[in-house]
């Protein structure tokens, strides 16, 4: 009979246990809720900028919005730094920091 007990007292929904169970519900609803705006907040920046191309296209025409889109190519002045050169300036800048 004690086995008994114990057994509906382990799994008797008590007040705590239910708030517990609702707690868990609630933060799976807000993050579905929270997710859902997200992504609706993704879409409408999809649309606006969608809208906006469009726009520049029917009023400046299809060559001058390609040309505007059209990345730079970097001049021979302006090549890339490479990892052993971003290296070497925090390696002088410790230097000048130690030394100071």
């Amino acid at each position: 009979m004690g086995w008994l007990s114990r057994l509906a007292e382990r799994y008797a929904l008590t007040p705590e246990k239910l708030a517990g169970n609702e707690l868990r519900d609630t933060r799976l609803s807000l993050f579905q809720a929270e997710r859902q705006l997200l992504e609706a907040e993704m879409r409408v920046d999809y649309h606006r900028n969608v809208l906006f191309l469009l726009e520049a296209i029917s009023t400046d025409g299809v060559e001058s919005v390609a040309d505007r889109q059209r990345p730079q190519h970097p001049s021979s002045l302006q090549r890339p730094l490479v990892l052993h050169q971003v290296l070497q300036a925090e390696l002088a800048d410790g230097k000048r920091m130690t030394r100071s």
